[in-house]
């Protein structure tokens, strides 16, 4: 009897420190959030014009830039924003058409919902990187004067 009465103290006690535990790790665990589909740094690596826009020399120039976006701070370019505003609208593919006279398959997107991301800074200075265009996870495109930017997501 002494000793099923020690292995249930042993177990008493045993259970108490793993539930302990396992409420610390489900804490944490849902602590840790996950970050905006924008969040991160993205680098422009092609450009889609329409038929109006001119705009070569400007594509030579920006190729490779890099636009970083997290919810304290952005980098678009050489231009920092502290303490950005970031204001997420949904697009089907007829607001989008509407807003950019452009068909979204032409870009590279498909006719399923896209995601644009608006850029307020306190410079409130329009600024190449400031709308943001996301349909899946690891590719966006950024509008500008009839050309749209192709970025990718970078790796770290």
């Amino acid at each position: 009897m002494k000793i099923i009465g020690h292995v249930r103290r042993f177990w008493k006690f045993h259970s108490l420190i793993l539930g302990a535990f396992g409420i610390c790790a489900l804490t944490l665990g849902c602590a840790i959030g996950k970050p905006s589909l924008y969040e991160g740094t993205w680098v422009i690596t092609d450009t889609y014009q329409d038929e109006m826009s001119n705009l070569n020399t400007k594509k030579s120039s920006v190729l490779g830039s890099s636009f970083t976006y997290s919810a304290t701070s952005a980098r678009l370019a050489q231009f920092a924003c502290e303490a950005p505003e970031y204001d997420t609208e949904r697009l089907n593919s007829d607001d989008f058409y509407a807003q950019y006279k452009v068909d979204p398959q032409h870009i590279g997107f498909s006719r399923d919902e896209i995601t644009k991301i608006k850029l307020t800074c306190a410079s409130d200075v329009s600024l190449l990187g400031s709308t943001l265009l996301i349909q899946k996870d690891n590719s966006a495109v950024i509008p500008s004067n009839g050309s749209f930017f192709r970025l990718e997501k970078a790796t770290i």
